[in-house]
């Protein structure tokens, strides 16, 4: 178990650096991180299906000027890791990823700010030195790493240690909410083609 948590830990962190060291390549979106997740949880199809629906779900989440959308990336790949570990369906991970993708971004401002703050001003100082091999070794170590390092963490102990906790959750959830759930997968997936139209 916890070479696997240690494996969707390192997806996590690939997809939250994503933005800041690979420029922007979407490679860090659910409809790609789904299916590594399930190959790496034992099933595949599932983490086909679950990141296809995240996807569109998530679809019209994108950054645009100071309007900062929920995580997708790291909150993406732990609801897919705890659905699919639990055996639920696409609505387990969609009841997870909306609270999650919102947690994530206040946890991720949080461990961003300081070093975020120190490397803008460490950033600067070197733009007016002329010195840009160490504006650029700053803007692609601390930048990234106060983001990634930070939900990969997360993951990994939520995935290791939490998930029993996680399935008592689920598990308490009447099957009546659980089948709403699936039914807003299907409906939120429309939102989120509206929200990119």
């Amino acid at each position: 178990m916890i070479i696997t948590a240690l494996l969707v830990a390192v997806v996590a962190f690939l997809a939250a650096i994503d933005e800041q060291t690979f420029g922007a390549s979407m490679m860090s979106r659910p409809l790609f991180t789904g299916p590594i997740v399930g190959l790496i949880m034992g099933d595949m199809t599932t983490g086909v299906i679950m990141g296809a629906s995240l996807e569109a779900m998530f679809m019209g989440s994108i950054m645009v000027g100071s309007a900062v959308p929920p995580e997708v990336y790291a909150s993406s790949v732990l609801s897919i890791a705890v659905a699919i570990q639990s055996g639920a369906e696409v609505g387990t991970a969609v009841a997870l990823a909306l609270p999650l993708s919102i947690f994530l971004q206040m946890w991720r401002n949080f461990c961003y700010a300081i070093p975020g703050s120190w490397a803008g001003k460490q950033i600067q100082k070197a733009v007016e030195e002329r010195n840009m091999k160490k504006a650029d070794f700053l803007h692609l170590t601390v930048v990234p790493l106060s983001i990634g390092i930070p939900s990969a963490l997360l993951v990994f102990v939520a995935i290791a240690f939490g998930a029993d906790s996680i399935n008592a959750i689920l598990n308490m959830i009447p099957e009546v909410v659980m089948n709403g759930f699936n039914v807003a997968a299907g409906v939120l997936s429309c939102v989120g083609l509206a929200l990119l139209i």
